[in-house]
């Protein structure tokens, strides 16, 4: 047999895919008995060191496993995946079927898959894309056997039961994972996800140093999503740093609308979520009330319905009252058409440096799972100024430092 010596790859690599080669023909079979590692050293031209680096790897994919004082080839090694689906990367995600709700997600939430694929192509790995909304029957339990390298978990927009049962099965397989779900889904799982609290405290920070004094954060607290909690702590933390006390958060607040409606963007829907948003909005801008100057929105595309009701409740978007938005998807919106104020602030939450430091986290497990250890990343965002739907521009940005914390 010629053993694999390249350029292209590591050392510990050329020893993975020569082991694997070994197994796929035969050579190995399992249940066998691994040669010590002095002798793959000569055989392969590698030092011992590297050679026990490069099994660690195949352990911790579940092709080898140790028994006593030595390595044999797991009993399932015929199924353990092959030295293809080793360099592959499996994207599991959440595909849309109305063609209508990807185009309006494209360049929002498809970038965090995105930049995990160009990064797995930089870094020489195979990438598979799945959905999960349409695994069937025994499919997890195949991807599950086949043994990939590795795969990458994105959330949804609107997260399901089937996406949530894959992600707990998924967790206890032994194959090195990454998500961007929100969530313990057990150890051994890393989670890279935006900063909300970094976001808000940016934006909150801004409208400050533009002379807004009465902010409001304008979600509602019976809300249990994870980002809402961090959005208030980011707003309340530049409050305080400002000598200023935060707003409670709103008991009743203007959620938005769900976007992936057949009747999404039509006028008449338009009208009907404007008449909402001012109901809910009425109790902080009653008549004489101390009404906020500045309101932090969920997203930029609840920025019209909100700018649109406070004109019904007699106030100047822009003049009386700034509103600002968030994920920077100001560009998508479908009802700038039916409104003109546009925020002068976003947030971008640069999702497609969220999906390449998943890659990067899950190439550092499947490459070094010795000294690998589970951590929570939060990718830090850019703000954003506007002057228009079609104009940004990055005018504050914590993005290189990237905090990272481990799991307990």
């Amino acid at each position: 047999m010629v053993y694999t010596k390249s350029t292209v790859c590591s050392p510990r690599e050329q020893v993975i895919r020569n082991v694997m080669e070994l197994i796929r023909q035969g050579s190995l079979s399992p249940d066998s008995e691994v040669p010590a590692e002095t002798l793959l050293a000569e055989r392969f031209g590698v030092s011992r060191g590297t050679v026990r680096s490069g099994l660690a790897v195949l352990a911790a994919r579940g092709v080898i496993e140790k028994r006593g004082r030595r390595m044999h080839v797991s009993a399932k090694a015929g199924g353990c995946g092959s030295l293809l689906m080793n360099r592959t990367i499996i994207l599991l995600g959440f595909s849309d079927k109305d063609e209508a709700i990807r185009k309006r997600n494209s360049g929002f939430m498809d970038a965090i898959p995105a930049g995990a694929l160009e990064e797995g192509m930089e870094r020489d790995m195979h990438t598979l894309w799945l959905s999960v909304g349409r695994l069937q029957g025994g499919e997890v339990d195949e991807l599950m056997a086949i043994r990939p390298g590795g795969i990458l978990l994105f959330s949804p927009a609107r997260p399901a039961s089937v996406f949530e049962t894959a992600l707990r099965r998924l967790s206890v397989s032994g194959i090195p994972m990454v998500t961007s779900v929100q969530g313990s889904l057990g150890e051994g799982i890393d989670h890279v996800l935006p900063d909300h609290a970094e976001g808000t405290r940016l934006l909150t920070g801004e409208l400050l140093s533009r002379g807004c004094r009465r902010i409001l954060c304008y979600l509602p607290r019976e809300r249990r999503e994870y980002w809402v909690s961090a959005r208030y702590r980011g707003y309340c933390a530049a409050m305080l740093d400002a000598g200023l006390a935060p707003e409670p958060l709103p008991e009743n607040s203007y959620w938005g609308y769900n976007y992936d409606e057949a009747d999404a963007w039509e006028e008449s829907r338009f009208r009907k979520e404007v008449r909402l948003a001012a109901g809910d909005l009425l109790d902080w801008f009653k008549p004489g009330a101390l009404c906020p100057d500045a309101i932090l929105a969920k997203t930029d595309w609840d920025v019209p319905v909100l700018a649109a009701a406070l004109r019904l409740l007699g106030r100047e978007p822009g003049k009386d009252v700034t509103i600002v938005g968030y994920d920077n998807k100001i560009a998508f919106n479908g009802w700038s058409r039916l409104e003109s104020y546009v925020p002068p602030l976003t947030v971008d939450k640069r999702n497609g440096e969220i999906g390449r430091r998943m890659a990067v986290r899950l190439l550092t497990h499947i490459e070094d799972p010795e000294s690998w250890r589970p951590e929570n990343i939060l990718v830090a965002p850019g703000l954003i100024a506007t002057e228009s739907a079609r104009d940004a521009v990055v005018i504050r940005s914590n993005g290189i430092k990237d905090q990272g914390e481990c799991v307990s």
